[in-house]
């Protein structure tokens, strides 16, 4: 079962989850609230278009990951597209504070709630990579509900897949540049969807032959394989 408290009171706004209250607080100009690390300069992030929104922001995030020294997600409704929300991320490094381009979403459930009733398994329990092939390896998308599933705006079809060596131990980090990918169908009660996992990921060029695990998550919903598979790579 799901955390039914933090799904009443979070919300997501494209990759971040943030608190639902802030969407109702009285938001401040855009000048008012960069000033706090920028004073008095006149700034924009890059590639603001004419309808960036000069008023309503307020902060919805702060974090502190391992690649930075303190992230902010700054959030205004859309001017242009009610019901949107235009969100800046902003973060300090050696050399200051940096942005990131503005881009603007649409509130929907966390993934906790997008994802109940889905279950990732992968298409086989093993898998054989040839050295100098593309992989062919997939997971599959299966609604065990007895209700039809929507996707969401933000619910691609991008699958993280993790090599893992006879210890358990990761090989690479499992990201790759994969560009657009295409958005998840619908599934009615029962029905199931093929999404391929390690297209392009560069750990596997570097496999040697012998017997490896992998482990899978559809990125989009933060939904795990509920098993491992075995990849064999051969020569």
């Amino acid at each position: 079962m799901g955390n039914k408290n933090s799904e009443l009171l979070m919300v997501q706004l494209g990759p971040w989850e943030v608190e639902r209250s802030t969407l109702h607080e009285v938001g401040v100009s855009w000048d008012e609230i960069v000033s706090r690390w920028f004073g008095a300069e006149k700034v924009l992030p890059p590639r603001a278009l004419d309808d960036f929104p000069l008023r309503g922001w307020r902060r919805l995030q702060t974090s502190y990951p391992s690649w930075a020294l303190e992230v902010l997600v700054l959030g205004a409704p859309d001017q242009a597209s009610p019901g949107r929300w235009v969100l800046v991320q902003l973060h300090r490094d050696r050399n200051g504070w940096q942005f990131a381009s503005p881009a603007s979403y649409l509130p929907i459930p966390v993934q906790e709630s997008r994802r109940q009733g889905l279950r990732l398994e992968w298409s086989k329990p093993n898998f054989t990579l040839t050295k100098g092939s593309p992989p062919e390896i997939a997971v599959v998308l299966i609604n065990d509900s007895a209700s039809p599933w929507n996707p969401s705006e933000e619910d691609h079809g991008h699958v993280q897949g993790i090599v893992l060596d006879h210890e358990g131990n990761r090989i690479g980090n499992g990201w790759y540049a994969h560009g657009k990918v295409a958005q998840l169908p619908p599934l009615g009660p029962g029905q199931q969807t093929v999404l391929p996992t390690l297209l392009n990921n560069p750990e596997l060029d570097g496999l040697v032959p012998g017997g490896y695990q992998i482990h899978a998550s559809l990125t989009a919903l933060g939904l795990p394989t509920t098993t491992l598979a075995r990849l064999t790579v051969a020569d």
